[in-house]
């Protein structure tokens, strides 16, 4: 696997999780006081969905790392 697919992969999931940030906060702005706020099923979508996307960002992350560590343990083999 590639860095740059990795990093594909964190930019998706970062714009994926500020749409979703962004449609929780259209319904902060429609509905101002939180006791007449309901529970939507846009609400429970946006923030149920925020969570696959969290770990796939950290997961590429992690890969980076290993891809990093993985190329520096070989450098050093080498020299």
């Amino acid at each position: 696997m590639r860095i740059d697919n990795n990093l594909k992969a964190m930019v998706s999931s970062q714009l994926q999780v500020n749409e979703m940030a962004s449609n929780l906060a259209e319904v902060a702005n429609i509905v101002g006081d939180p006791k007449l706020q309901e529970v939507t099923t846009d609400l429970i979508d946006s923030i149920v969905g925020q969570i696959p996307e969290i770990i796939s960002y950290s997961a590429n992350a992690k890969s980076i790392e290993t891809q990093n560590a993985t190329s520096d343990m070989l450098l050093n083999i080498k020299a």
